[in-house]
């Protein structure tokens, strides 16, 4: 049975790799960790998708275990989006796509003093419950959230996980045209403004270490993958 990350290319020519930033083939999240990388053909692999395996999962989610497809097509029961390939159970109509099942069970969040759990099913069955403790919008009690049972905060994914949860803080950005080297920061106090377009830098941006360069800039605004990707940032769930 082929891995989920079966590559074309010859095995011979894939490194293990750490030194930039890149899109990973199977997942297409942004990252900066450290990736399995084609020398004849430039792909990108991410450790995370390089560790599921190809054969039957166990998902917390649910009580059978789940085999891979290639060929399925059907909607993911963990973030609601059509999808292909995916972990499917084949007894049931659930399945749950490569990316969704690489999720942390458990992180930590500003909006909560103890670590949040990735939660599976909502016990609430009133409608006041259904709202995201961050964004303070509406959840879709059907799709998977992060929650504390201690304080019963609630929250979707990508409010907790933030728009490039794969980034790494603190490490540097070595492309672009700027002349010195850029570190990756977030910036949550201040909102110091973008160099690029004049608005506060909020959430991930790059930020030049020279003591007489006062250069900021959003992420989003130097980003060379902001088009042609649908899963660039965590989705809406």
């Amino acid at each position: 049975m082929k891995p989920l990350w079966f590559h074309r290319c010859q095995l011979a020519n894939l490194v293990l790799t750490s030194d930039n930033i890149f899109r990973c083939k199977e997942c297409d999240f942004l990252s900066n960790g450290f990736a399995y990388k084609c020398n004849e053909c430039g792909m990108h692999t991410c450790l995370r998708c390089q560790a599921v395996p190809p054969d039957a999962l166990s998902c917390p989610g649910h009580e059978h275990p789940l085999l891979y497809y290639f060929d399925f097509h059907g909607q993911c029961s963990a973030c609601g989006l059509d999808i292909k390939p995916t972990f499917s159970c084949k007894d049931c109509n659930y399945s749950v796509e490569p990316l969704c099942m690489l999720l942390p069970t458990r992180v930590s969040h500003k909006c909560d003093d103890h670590l949040l759990a990735l939660t599976y099913h909502d016990i609430h069955d009133y409608s006041k419950h259904h709202y995201c403790d961050i964004c303070e919008q509406k959840r879709d009690p059907n799709r998977w959230f992060y929650h504390c049972t201690t304080c019963d905060t609630s929250a979707h994914v990508k409010c907790v996980l933030g728009e490039y949860p794969f980034i790494k803080t603190g490490s540097i950005y070595k492309e672009g045209d700027h002349p010195h080297p850029l570190t990756f920061v977030k910036k949550i106090k201040l909102y110091p403004e973008c160099t690029k377009c004049g608005e506060p830098c909020e959430e991930l941006a790059l930020e030049c270490a020279e003591p007489e360069c006062n250069y900021l800039v959003h992420w989003k605004c130097m980003n060379p993958y902001a088009s042609g990707s649908r899963y660039l940032t965590v989705r809406d769930f």
